[in-house]
Formats: C-alpha cells, structure tokens, sequence
C-alpha cells in the first residue's frame, strides 16, 4: 500500500489511482519531496532502511532515456545543500508499461531532512508517467531490467 506522505510523485486531482503517477514531460522534480522528520524516517544508525519503488504509468512514447536522481537537501527548495545521493539510467526500451524501474533499499546514510527525486529525460519524452515512493519493504521481484545505459 502506498501512503500519500512518502510518495513523491502523489498530487491529488481525481481521487484515483492514477493520483499516484507523475506525468513526466520534461526535467522536472518529483510532484513531492519526503520530510523525513516529520514522517518519522530514520535511515542512519543502522536501522532498518526504507525501499525505494519506481514503477513506470504510462509508457514515454518518444524518450531515448531516462536519468533518476535521488536527491537530499536540509531546505524544501532544494537549494542550499543540495546532494545527489543515487542515480539510475534506464533506456526507454525498458519502460514498458507497469514496468518495476526501482526496487532497492536505500543506504544507512545521514540524508538532510528532506528527499526528493529529479527526473532527467534524454530526448522528447511526448508522455508518460511514473510512480515513485519509499515503502517499508520491497515490491514483489519482477524479471530484473538492463539498466545500464552506455
């Protein structure tokens, strides 16, 4: 179950799933960033991390690739400490529709008080959508994807 708090890409408009999935037409930052304060989140001191899940909506039509970023900051806009803690490459070949990009915990690291993911496209992205949120376990394992990008 995902919980409006620790989705980033969550912005209520139809009250449906479909709130869940960010339309990405351009670079962009995800819908949300996560308070990790506020929510409760611990991710250093050895505790258990949260999962990172990334599921591709709707398919990119005209996208080449897609660069995801996790990144961190101690301000909500992003741009006072701003640190780029991971970083996936996927090829639009892999972003069918449904499919599971992301599915990893994150690392025992001192992350700033707040996280956010930044979404930069290779080529025209035309439309398409993802859903990305923390969770407190993994997704169901899926056939893994070649991601890397060369």
């Amino acid at each position: 179950m995902i919980d409006i708090r620790t989705c980033f890409t969550y912005a209520y408009s139809a009250g449906t799933v479909d709130d869940f999935f960010q339309d990405i037409t351009t670079d962009a930052a995800s819908t949300n960033y996560i308070d990790l304060d506020a929510n409760g989140i611990n991710i250093s001191g050895g505790s258990k991390p949260p999962w990172l899940i990334v599921r591709v909506g709707t398919v990119f039509a005209t996208l080449t690739s897609l660069e995801i970023l996790l990144q961190t900051d101690s301000d909500s806009g992003f741009a006072t400490t701003l640190r780029e803690i991971m970083t996936w490459n996927f090829l639009a070949a892999n972003m069918t529709a449904g499919a599971l990009l992301i599915n990893q915990p994150l690392g025992n690291w001192k992350l700033q008080q707040y996280v956010r993911l930044y979404f930069n496209s290779v080529g025209s992205t035309g439309t398409g959508s993802l859903c990305a949120y923390l969770s407190d376990g993994p997704a169901e394992a899926e056939t893994d994807l070649d991601i890397v990008n060369l």
